[in-house]
């Protein structure tokens, strides 16, 4: 049986494999971070299930992700985490400012992403777009 900090910890490491994978290339893995059903909503859209998660992966800007400390709320197999981040792009060295707020379940007794929702944080406030 895990503990409430067992759990945390599982997904502390889930969100930081979420930066690696993405910043590697390495989108199938990146994928696998994610339910069946899981989704992505960013610039005002959402990439839905597998599918649409590989496509957003492969179509998404290199660059490097640096994330802050999560916050992370357990509640049975349920959970929800806040993350700031920072991304810059690989090519054109500008940088984006904004913070994730995920809904995660845990699967045959692993923590997946079942949603992850990117805020950008812009001169004119909290916004879908950077």
């Amino acid at each position: 049986m895990t503990t409430v900090r067992d759990d945390e910890q599982e997904i502390t490491k889930l969100l930081a494999r979420y930066c690696n994978h993405l910043d590697r290339g390495d989108h199938e893995e990146w994928v696998q971070l994610f339910t069946e059903d899981g989704e992505f909503l960013v610039y005002g859209r959402s990439f839905a299930g597998h599918d649409g998660l590989r496509r957003m992966a492969s179509s998404a800007p290199p660059g490097l992700h640096l994330a802050g400390t999560p916050i992370v709320e357990v509640d049975g197999d349920q959970a929800v985490a806040e993350q700031s981040f920072l991304f810059v792009d690989q090519v054109t060295r500008e940088t984006r400012i904004g913070y994730y707020d995920d809904v995660l379940r845990r699967e045959r007794g692993r923590w997946l992403l079942r949603s992850r929702r990117s805020t950008f944080l812009t001169p004119s406030g909290p916004s879908e777009r950077p």
